[in-house]
């Protein structure tokens, strides 16, 4: 058993040095590295504690790895609601769960009549649980709350993953803290009960199988050894440039300060505000991205109403694009954008039919009437009709002065994107915007 706690110990350092090296400022990290910590120290005591068969070295020793086994249980419950993104938004309150586990460890210390009860067999002490005193009942408590509750919110994280990957590691890790609790109660409660035989003190040994598991989602998944995930990269990346992420649902998950300052409001407020109530045809927008994703070109660019509680904020001149994240699986959409001064004349282009539209934007691409034809698998000679209409009604004569007019009237985005659009397909018709589709 004492080399089982030495490989525990040294793996557990290890996964705490792979993990917090990459971000140590991470409050995730850290937890994970306080759990990782906690259980070194603990299985570096459990050593010593294994190589003696003297009672007075043992006692003190495995009340000190007591106390590092009961911060671990504290850390494990720690870790589960950080990673998860449950901990308290006052984040210091989360250090109220070692309370307990102080507290159960001063017990250790008060009641001595739970550590006198050793047997010597095969030159390895082994407990016999005092089933009856505080100090077990306690650590019990202590133990089922922090790992059930983790349990429950890996669980839960699971259920509301947008992607396959990140469902199936909190799955996992769920899954293993089940077996893990399963296991443990089995060892140390259920077979001396039954046998009438001490503990064999293999807790350490199921840790060590936990940790293989975790060092498995690690290596395979590069769970917590990641780079910053792309939405938080997209929020410092494009400086000067309003930014917004959002998520499958269609609803804000973050915005940078720029866009904080442009609608006027902090941004710890928009988690969670639907889309069409920042920009007025965002979701048409995601639409058409997810559409062109599975072609893809899952980038679209438009100058779009900014809106904040049903007041304009001013044009943005913005470009939306599909968010993946580093294992390739989407999970949101990201709208970079510039703020336009001036207004839109949403009338001027209120007669163009959804056709038409889709002419202007390939003639503002530059392409030539025989490959607007082609690609719209139209004739030539319509695609020449639609451009007649589309001057008698702008009353331009050439495309110079189609870009002009569009230009000056802020119809045309900046960005570059798999496609422009001068207006959001949809949004309006014979000047009045449509109807929400049911």
């Amino acid at each position: 058993m004492a080399s089982i706690a030495a490989l525990t110990g040294f793996l557990s350092f290890l996964l705490g040095y792979l993990v917090v090296r990459g971000d140590i400022a991470s409050r995730v990290r850290q937890s994970f590295l306080l759990m990782s910590v906690f259980l070194g120290i603990w299985s570096v005591i459990a050593v010593f504690a294994l190589w003696t068969s003297d009672l007075d070295t043992f006692r003190p020793l495995f009340l000190i790895g007591s106390l590092f086994q009961l911060l671990h249980f504290g850390a494990f419950l720690h870790f589960a609601l950080a990673v998860t993104e449950r901990a308290p938004r006052r984040y210091g309150l989360v250090y109220l769960i070692y309370l307990p586990c102080v507290v159960s460890a001063a017990l250790f210390w008060l009641h001595n009549d739970y550590v006198s009860d050793f047997a010597l067999i095969d030159r390895t002490w082994h407990l016999n649980h005092q089933y009856g005193s505080a100090a077990f009942f306690s650590m019990v408590v202590v133990w089922l709350a922090c790992y059930v509750t983790s349990a429950v919110v890996y669980f839960k994280r699971a259920a509301a993953s947008a992607t396959v990957r990140v469902r199936r590691v909190f799955r996992v890790l769920g899954a293993s803290v089940v077996i893990l609790m399963v296991i443990t109660f089995t060892e140390v409660v259920i077979v001396p009960l039954l046998f009438r035989v001490p503990s064999q003190g293999s807790v350490l040994l199921f840790k060590l199988l936990w940790l293989l598991c975790f060092g498995y989602l690690v290596d395979r998944f590069h769970f917590l050894t990641a780079p910053p995930r792309l939405e938080e990269i997209a929020l410092v990346a494009f400086p000067g440039y309003v930014v917004v992420v959002v998520d499958n649902r269609r609803t804000v998950h973050c915005v940078n300060e720029e866009a904080s300052l442009l609608f006027e409001a902090p941004s710890e407020s928009f988690r969670g505000v639907a889309l069409d109530d920042l920009f007025e045809g965002g979701t048409r927008l995601c639409e058409m991205i997810d559409v062109r994703r599975e072609a893809g070109a899952p980038s679209v660019s438009v100058v779009l109403d900014a809106r904040n509680n049903g007041a304009s904020n001013g044009l943005l001149d913005i470009k939306a694009s599909a968010l993946r994240d580093s294992a390739g699986d989407h999970i949101g959409y990201v709208f970079v954008g510039l703020q336009a001064f001036g207004t839109q004349r949403s009338e001027l282009i209120a007669g163009i039919t959804p056709r038409e539209a889709e002419i202007i934007e390939k003639i503002l691409a530059g392409h030539t009437n025989a490959a607007i034809a082609e690609q719209l698998f139209i004739s030539e000679r319509t695609v020449k009709t639609h451009i007649t209409h589309i001057f008698n009604k702008l009353d331009v004569e050439n495309r110079i002065q189609l870009y002009g007019l569009l230009k000056d009237n802020h119809f045309i985005s900046s960005h570059s994107a798999d496609r422009h659009l001068i207006r959001i397909p949809g949004e309006f018709r014979d000047g009045r915007r449509s109807p929400p589709r049911e």
